[in-house]
């Protein structure tokens, strides 16, 4: 049995060891709402972690795919596809094949350029100036001659819409008629 006496000796030692157990407690509570606190900055972390990696990635990829573009705009450029058309170049190598081909008689016509989309609404658009060629030739293959030289030019696109050939009344030769695309690249208004 305890006496009265020993509760009085044991009061202090009690009151201090429930106060311990209840610090005890308390900082075993607290340390849980801070380890949680911290798992969920550290998930929070991760995911900004990983969006920005995920940003980052994509970043690389659009530049990797932005210098294959500027690549390719500034080769289109320096042959002359972007920008004003070279109706002279395509004279002079016209004229170039003609001479190549051994044709005597030809003669063209270039119509006004237009856009091929009248719709599109982009900073580079598709443009074309159609060519009316007529010519007198000895046979198809100078024809066909005449056209592949045309697709060596660098400064547009030559697209054969339209070839039709006949039989001259003399017999001599072939009389034909092309009408071919000439696409260039023109900037834009900006949007």
């Amino acid at each position: 049995m305890i006496r009265t006496q020993d509760l009085r000796l044991l009061r202090w030692p009690l009151l201090l060891a429930a106060i311990l157990i209840a610090t005890g407690a308390t900082a075993v509570w607290l340390a849980q709402v801070r380890a949680e606190a911290a798992e969920r900055a550290h998930a929070g972390a991760r995911q900004h972690y990983t969006a920005a990696n995920t940003r980052l990635l994509q970043a690389r990829t659009d530049e990797h795919t932005l210098r294959d573009a500027l690549a390719r705009y500034d080769a289109l450029a320096r042959q002359g596809v972007i920008g004003p058309e070279r109706r002279l170049d395509w004279v002079e190598t016209l004229d170039a094949a003609r001479r190549r081909q051994g044709i005597d008689t030809i003669s063209y016509e270039i119509l006004p350029q237009q856009p091929v989309d009248k719709d599109a609404g982009e900073r580079l658009r598709w443009m074309e100036s159609r060519m009316r060629l007529t010519l007198q030739v000895r046979h198809a293959g100078v024809l066909l001659g005449l056209l592949d030289a045309l697709r060596e030019v660098d400064s547009a696109l030559v697209l054969p819409h339209a070839c039709r050939l006949a039989r001259r009344a003399d017999g001599a030769g072939l009389d034909g008629e092309c009408e071919l695309r000439w696409l260039t690249l023109q900037a834009g208004a900006p949007s």
